[in-house]
């Protein structure tokens, strides 16, 4: 099962206050940047294509799912909680994202 803390560090520059924020020359935001960074990083043990596949997937559907103040609210629980974060600590408090890991993990 893959579903890991693909939002740790997704927002740690420059404080972004929405997705499109500091966009570069393709156009994403510095946290859609930062995100999908984070999230390969933690999922490396996919491969390449597939972890950027599962990436992508999670952030479109975090992006359809929840405000982008809700996603900021997942960052700061993983940042507080860095060490302590579980399968279901996230169940508790953030099911909508293990909710959408899990659709882009199937």
């Amino acid at each position: 099962m893959v579903l890991l803390l693909v939002a740790t560090a997704c927002v740690a520059s420059g404080e972004p206050v929405s997705w499109e924020d500091q966009a570069d020359a393709s156009g994403e935001g510095l946290a859609e940047r930062e995100f999908v960074a984070a999230c390969l990083e933690a999922n490396d043990d996919l491969g390449a294509v597939k972890a950027r596949a599962f990436c992508g997937c999670v952030l479109d559907g975090i992006q359809s799912e929840v405000t982008f103040e809700k996603f900021r609210e997942l960052d700061a629980f993983i940042d507080d909680q860095r060490d302590a974060v579980t399968r279901q600590m996230l169940v508790e408090h953030y099911g909508w994202f293990v909710e959408i890991s899990d659709d882009c993990a199937a």
